[in-house]
């Protein structure tokens, strides 16, 4: 039992002394504390402010840009050419973007040719020419095994519409 005893208290007293003993690392803090104590940050200085001169318009020497002389021209240029049909109603693929629709496969009966269309909601639609995809009035043209050609009606800088040829590839 004194065996015990005196394991017991030897054991109490290692660990103790453990505990109060030095991890090793005092010079790295003290290291720490003094290397870069007298030393100070760069701050880059502000870039300067340039001003930029005033321009007043003169009215009375230069023609009013906003007149309805000026826009009429344009608009009757846009007039004529492609458009897309306001009056048609929206397909469900041309929610999407073109470039968020995947091509994933197609179907064919006879003559007949389908392109089956995976929306980015997981959906999956069958499309065949005529049909609309994306948001700018694609229309399809031509399906093939490995791709969907269509024309897309794009507005361009000054109004008008053009058309732009896009495809669709088949995702392998």
């Amino acid at each position: 039992m004194n065996n015990k005893k005196t394991l017991l208290v030897s054991g109490f007293l290692c660990i103790a002394l453990a505990g109060c003993s030095s991890d090793g690392l005092d010079d790295l803090r003290d290291f720490v504390k003094s290397a870069y104590a007298d030393r100070k940050p760069k701050v880059e200085p502000l870039p300067e402010i340039k001003m930029q001169e005033t321009f007043i318009y003169n009215s009375t020497n230069l023609p009013d840009p906003f007149a309805l002389f000026n826009l009429k021209p344009q608009a009757q240029k846009s007039a004529s050419g492609p458009r897309p049909d306001p009056i048609r109603r929206k397909e469900p693929l041309e929610d999407y973007p073109l470039d968020s629709l995947k091509m994933v496969g197609t179907l064919m009966r006879g003559k007949q040719a389908w392109a089956v269309i995976q929306a980015p909601d997981g959906t999956v639609h069958r499309a065949q020419l005529g049909d609309h995809l994306g948001q700018n009035s694609g229309m399809i043209r031509k399906i093939t095994e490995e791709k969907v050609d269509l024309i897309e009606l794009i507005q361009g800088a000054m109004g008008d519409w053009v058309e732009r040829e896009a495809s669709l590839a088949l995702m392998e």
